[in-house]
């Protein structure tokens, strides 16, 4: 992965943590990757970069949740999540 490409991950990752959400398409993970075919590699290291930022923030660690949209992920990550009924009462 070039440098600059690391650098796109990170933002995504601190926008992530910051915002509670964030979007990465299939188009930059093959790019970024360099890859063909999307499989294993990328949500590993996607993961694993999470982690570490986690850790950096002494933060235990917690996944992300994620749905697929079209042309991409969403990644979603909240402390306490809640429900919008719950906010509706």
């Amino acid at each position: 992965m070039l440098q600059r490409h690391e650098q796109q991950l990170w933002v995504r990752l601190d926008e992530l943590y910051a915002n509670g959400t964030t979007f990465i398409s299939y188009n930059e993970l093959y790019h970024w990757y360099d890859i063909r075919r999307i499989a294993k590699k990328p949500w590993r290291d996607i993961k694993l970069r999470w982690g570490e930022l986690l850790e950096e923030k002494q933060e235990k660690y917690a996944d992300p949740q994620v749905a697929e949209v079209p042309g991409g992920v969403s990644f979603f990550f909240c402390r306490k999540p809640g429900t919008l009924s719950h906010l509706a009462k």
